[in-house]
């Protein structure tokens, strides 16, 4: 087989089946890893080495083949490579921060690929898997250098019997669910299905396997990062579905890639990222279903929506736009499929509904806990910010937020409170997609070059979010790639979960509930529009036009790269 027809057939396998490579993927270094360098095994270095060593000599050889190299050329650059390679093996060997030689060599295997691979025919597929290649290392570094204690929300602690960590063990040890009124523990109120796969996960990792107790909690990250890989696939066919190509394609590709949002959420052992999963599952299924409304398409809208909502009640964010794209898809079919779209609802319904609310309605059948029930913070908590009123929080810019680009904490000293808490939703939900409520200026040494760079980087993301705001406000009112139905779909979408998160912050007034973590997908909603707006920019071949997709493709790589740069940094603070 030629490089031509082997290149082909992989593009193919990878199209047919991404989410199972991913899986593959995360499952075939899950063992070499465990989620943390602490737990890599004394032999994955061997290995490792021998997969370097093996496609340096294919490179070496294609090269050869093709007379790009004479025999001594080749001979040469194989060597040369070889004793590269094993250098950098002794210099592992005694690294402190081994994490870092995995991402290395994670993307020097990748370059290669991507330098064997035919890329005429198929650029677009291979320079889209070189962006998701790299944003899933800078994942797996993150994942590796960070514990399952560290930057985590309401997790507790493994051994304990609250938190989501006592809600996996439960259910490990239990083999049920609660047994009892789910609002007398700490985050128990939760639907199961996240926490039943992680128990499940830790139960085969630690008894069949024989990994070990904290090695197989460790390895949770594992799952988390499968889960953010899914995300990213799930918005790369989003982005597909609308035809987009080349630098509208690579734009808001390597801005959900490389976002944050995503690689904090892949090391967090909670629900959130699941349930992110499901519901991106939930929007290119309802793309699909749009465009050939069958029964298939309408039952796999079912079960993500039905799925993401039994990880994690706030999945159903996702429902109003695709129920209003059934109701425009009903009314202007009603005469023809009337009642074959009638059926699909109702089937619809049968397979979302039960998926979905079970678990709640056991819940009210038994204790009267109400179906939208949240377990609230204490309002004596120092976090507590509902003295100020709202609307002064919702308006107020002032130049002091800005002072720092890290979510700001009150805290005592010497019984005096210090500092203030983040109040503006807005501000922190900058602050918190690029940095998160665990990053600050304590995270790197005093005086760092590398607070300087994080002001760069926030000043690039809070550029780049309005940007994607104002890109999805023209795309509104401008003929391109979308038409109407699909824009008051993913309108509707971003407006529903902003509204929500306002109402969050107006309900329970404390500084965490401003974390972006709430409302991630509109990282995708944006990133997409300022695909579109780019696509038409491009097809009016202007020279405005050529200028400011210039700045856009510069802004887009510096923010790439200075994620890359940052959370390396992050990192290496974790160990």
């Amino acid at each position: 087989m030629n490089r031509k027809n082997l290149t082909e057939t992989i593009i193919k396998s990878i199209s047919a089946h991404p989410y199972l490579l991913a899986l593959g993927i995360c499952l075939i270094i899950n063992p070499f890893f465990l989620g943390a360098t602490d737990n890599i095994p004394s032999n994955a270095l061997w290995i490792e080495t021998f997969i370097i060593t093996a496609l340096i000599f294919t490179f070496g050889y294609y090269r050869y083949k093709t007379d790009k190299l004479n025999k001594s050329g080749f001979i040469i650059f194989t060597v040369s490579a070889v004793i590269a390679n094993l250098s950098a093996v002794l210099l592992y060997a005694s690294s402190e921060n081994k994490a870092i030689w995995h991402f290395t060599g994670g993307y020097i295997i990748i370059f290669i690929l991507y330098c064997l691979a035919d890329s005429k025919k198929y650029r677009t597929q291979l320079n889209s898997l070189l962006i998701i290649g790299t944003g899933f290392l800078i994942k797996m570094y993150y994942v590796l250098q960070t514990s399952v204690y560290t930057r985590q929300h309401d997790l507790g602690s493994f051994g304990s019997d609250v938190g989501h960590a006592g809600y996996i063990e439960y259910l490990l040890f239990n083999n049920h669910i609660a047994d009892f009124d789910v609002r007398e523990r700490w985050q128990f109120c939760h639907p199961p299905l996240h926490h039943a796969i992680s128990a499940l996960w830790i139960y085969i990792n630690e008894n069949i396997f024989l990994t070990g107790r904290d090695p197989a909690r460790e390895s949770l990250q594992t799952l988390t990062l499968f889960y953010s890989m899914c995300i990213i696939i799930s918005s790369y066919r989003i982005l597909r579905h609308f035809k987009l190509k080349g630098t509208a394609l690579y734009i808001p590709l390597a801005i959900i890639s490389f976002h944050p949002a995503f690689i904090l959420l892949s090391g967090s052992i909670n629900n959130d990222i699941l349930s992110v999963a499901f519901m991106l599952g939930a929007v290119i299924t309802t793309l699909k279903w749009y465009e050939n409304p069958t029964m298939k398409n309408i039952l796999k809208i079912a079960v993500c929506i039905g799925l993401g909502m039994m990880t994690k009640l706030s999945a159903a964010l996702v429902a109003p736009s695709v129920a209003i794209i059934f109701l425009i898809v009903f009314i202007r079919k009603i005469r023809t499929d009337g009642k074959k779209l009638l059926i699909q609802f109702l089937a619809f319904a049968g397979v979302c509904c039960p998926l979905g609310l079970w678990y709640g309605i056991h819940n009210f059948i038994k204790w009267k806990i109400p179906l939208t029930y949240v377990q609230e913070l204490d309002k004596g908590m120092l976090q507590y910010i509902g003295n100020q009123n709202f609307l002064s929080r919702i308006t107020d810019f002032s130049p002091k937020q800005f002072r720092s680009v890290f979510i700001q904490w009150a805290y005592e000293e010497n019984g005096e409170v210090m500092g203030y808490n983040e109040y503006n939703p807005l501000v922190a939900i900058l602050k918190s997609s690029l940095f998160e409520e665990g990053i600050n200026e304590g995270c790197f040494p005093e005086n760092s070059f590398m607070n300087k760079v994080a002001t760069v980087f926030f000043i690039i993301g809070t550029v780049i979010a309005l940007y994607a705001f104002i890109a999805m406000i023209i795309t509104c009112f401008r003929k391109c790639r979308m038409n109407t139905d699909e824009k008051i779909f993913f309108v509707t979408f971003y407006i529903t979960m902003m509204i929500n998160f306002y109402k969050m912050c107006y309900d329970y007034p404390f500084t965490c509930t401003m974390n972006f973590r709430y409302i991630t997908p509109t990282v995708i909603t944006g990133a997409l529009f300022t695909g579109i707006i780019s696509d038409k920019i491009i097809s009016h071949k202007t020279k405005a036009g050529r200028i400011a997709i210039y700045i856009t493709e510069t802004m887009t790589l510096l923010f790439a790269l200075f994620t890359v740069i940052i959370y390396l940094a992050v990192g290496c603070m974790s160990e």
